[in-house]
């Protein structure tokens, strides 16, 4: 970090430090309480974030029609916190947790579902697609895969030099003897590079796609412009597609400490993909996060405007229904 520091300490860059700093005080509290803040700031930024609080009421009305206004509302609210743990909690864990030290401590209480499937496409010795949506503890699972294996996760470069920084510094770390070491979702060449080398990315590919070569897609039912790129990568590489799924639940009886646990399923290597058909293979992979996402619908990312919608489109969804 004292790197950044000097590279970054013009004037313009104050206001990030200092949101940095902020971040940096909340990760010295104790986990379960850093937790509890975590929701409260959550439920803050729900009353405060008119505009994203909108589309999230908007979205939730697109995938699920059949809940009522209310129902709807709920899952709005315990977003926000699911936001807020990702922010406040789990980024501050990744970003200046002891995983950065010599102890390499692990405080985080993990379980894992169906482990063999992935161990059975680690035998396979070819590269892996560790393939997940964009839930809101996408930081943590990350940090939660490098105690298995050593991963290449994805990411898109932020705009802005110093957050796209401590971004990438913030998903590079290592636990034992495994690395995490990010790559640029611009870097094609890279990624089937890796492939070839029997290695592993984190691909996260569900989110809007507006570029060339996208296909439209039904999302919950409803139009959504997506990206093949999971189909070429395992095509032009041969590479294994390993759904995993990571969930947040709450017991503080069996995690009195942290009062929060994850738990992280795998799926069996995708069989026949890709099928040669990118639309078929695109719906497929939807099938696929619909189906994890009704089980905890609060913790995905609908903060993101998945369907390109308009603010006309969003008046009209959430105007006469909250």
């Amino acid at each position: 970090m004292s790197e950044l520091l000097r590279q970054f300490k013009a004037p313009q860059y104050w206001g990030i430090w200092l949101g940095v700093g902020l971040l940096w005080l909340l990760s010295k509290l104790p986990l379960k309480l850093r937790y509890r803040a975590s929701e409260w700031l959550g439920l803050v930024l729900y009353a405060l974030a008119r505009s994203r609080r909108r589309l999230v009421l908007a979205n939730l009305t697109l995938a699920f029609p059949e809940k009522t206004p209310l129902e709807r509302k709920a899952i709005a609210q315990a977003h926000f916190k699911s936001l807020g743990i990702q922010v406040f909690a789990e980024m501050t864990e990744t970003w200046f947790g002891p995983y950065r030290s010599d102890q390499r401590e692990d405080r985080l209480a993990v379980e894992f579902e169906d482990l063999e499937h992935l161990e059975a496409a680690r035998e396979q010795n070819q590269g892996l697609i560790i393939l997940t949506p964009h839930f809101t503890h996408l930081e943590i699972t990350g940090l939660i895969i490098a105690r298995l294996m050593d991963i290449h996760p994805i990411y898109r470069p932020h705009d802005h030099p110093l957050v796209d920084a401590l971004i990438l510094r913030g998903r590079s770390f290592q636990i034992g003897e495994h690395i995490t070491a990010p790559v640029s979702a611009n870097d094609t060449r890279k990624m089937i590079k890796l492939l070839r080398q029997k290695q592993a990315l984190g691909y996260l590919p569900d989110q809007r796609y507006r570029g060339k070569g996208h296909v439209t897609i039904p999302f919950f039912g409803q139009p959504a412009k997506s990206h093949t790129a999971t189909s070429k990568l395992a095509a032009l590489t041969h590479a294994l597609v390993v759904p995993t799924f990571t969930e947040r639940r709450y017991d503080p009886v069996r995690f009195p400490k942290q009062g929060w646990y994850y738990v992280v399923k795998f799926y069996p290597a995708l069989d026949a993909f890709p099928s040669g058909d990118e639309a078929q293979d695109t719906q497929r992979l939807h099938a696929l996060y619909e189906h994890e996402i009704k089980k905890n619908p609060s913790q995905y990312l609908w903060v993101h405007n998945r369907w390109d919608l308009s603010k006309d489109q969003i008046t009209q969804l959430v105007k006469s229904k909250y």
